[in-house]
């Protein structure tokens, strides 16, 4: 898609490189963010970065380069390709979409075969037998490789810190096996962390007054002189909470279509945690973006950390796009 913008002179190379600079990732997505793609890279047709920057990349591309993403014709390719990966990554996964799965496979192929033929390497064939993958063994999420790429990435930052090679496989074995030593010496290593980052202590007059409308039920004296902490981060049972955060709460309709809750606050009142939470309206689905369009009712309730996770244990970004805000979401959701 970067090659088409640049051969139909819609972006030269060096603009694509100041985008991708530009581009202000979410607090959420911003530790996948990869390292700048240079115009060498892209004229050698390479994304540098690891597995996780390039799916990240690959994710937002269409919300960075949403002014062109409609006139490229390789978008076909990119919505297709979306909706294959968002049925794989899916866990649970409903045996009625195996069909369809195979069917999108089949059809990326085509397009592959149509459109871009000197790119139909093997991966593009092995595609079409996920369904069939899937209906064998599961979800294909739960034996994905992603765990190997991490534990990869740190193997390679160890050999090159190290700066011996004589032996760099008893090097990197007995550093590895210290590091796990080290863990599992650590006496939280097992145990569930609740911990809040970035705390401010807060008069409760200087909160809006909805919020503490919310708040007089949940503190046992509460008045002017009541003070909160307030944090812009928690850790919660391994899932991180972010100030400004979206999470998915439910599904509604037969078309399991998503519900959304923005996070405003995160407080602490004695050993509770508690989050002030907006409810979002679900305007529609912009597949060219593969994104939710959203809008604020600016309604407000109090909910616990663990209320937002039993869906999707991860937190989500808006991007604001033409004054409208957008999330996108990687994987399909569905009910068990």
């Amino acid at each position: 898609m970067i090659k088409e913008a640049s051969s139909k002179r819609i972006l030269a190379y060096g603009e694509i490189e100041e985008r991708l600079i530009a581009f202000e990732y979410g607090p959420n997505d911003k530790p996948n963010k990869g390292p700048v793609l240079r115009k060498k890279h892209l004229n050698k047709g390479k994304i540098i970065g690891t597995a996780s920057q390039k799916i990240c990349l690959f994710k937002l591309f269409p919300i960075i380069f949403h002014d062109i993403i409609d006139v490229l014709d390789t978008k076909e390719i990119y919505v297709c390709l979306r909706e294959i990966i968002s049925l794989v990554y899916a866990c649970p996964f409903r045996k009625s979409w195996l069909p369809y799965l195979h069917s999108l496979t089949i059809r990326f192929q085509c397009l592959i075969v149509h459109m871009l033929p000197n790119l139909m390497i093997p991966k593009v064939h092995f595609i079409s037998h996920y369904a069939k993958q899937i209906e064998m063994y599961g979800p294909s999420i739960r034996h994905w490789c992603m765990r190997f790429e991490a534990k990869h990435q740190m193997f390679k930052q160890l050999a090159v810190k190290s700066n011996n090679f004589k032996n760099i496989l008893y090097t990197l074995s007995k550093r590895h096996q210290l590091r796990q030593c080290l863990l599992l010496s650590l006496p939280d290593y097992c145990t569930m962390i609740r911990e809040g980052y970035s705390a401010t202590e807060k008069h409760i007059y200087t909160l809006p007054a909805d919020v503490r409308k919310l708040l007089q039920g949940k503190i046992a004296h509460f008045d002017d002189t009541t003070t909160v902490m307030e944090y812009q981060r928690l850790k919660f049972d391994h899932v991180m909470f972010i100030k400004g955060s979206v999470f998915v709460t439910n599904l509604v309709e037969e078309e399991e279509i998503p519900s959304f809750l923005h996070v405003i606050f995160i407080l602490k009142i004695a050993t509770d945690w508690l989050l002030i939470v907006e409810q979002l309206e679900t305007v529609a689905f912009n597949e060219s973006l593969w994104a939710y369009e959203l809008e604020h009712t600016h309604l407000l309730s109090i909910k616990q950390p663990n209320e937002l996770i039993h869906l999707l244990p991860k937190g989500l970004d808006i991007y604001q796009l033409n004054e409208k805000s957008y999330v996108n979401i990687f994987s399909r959701l569905t009910i068990e």
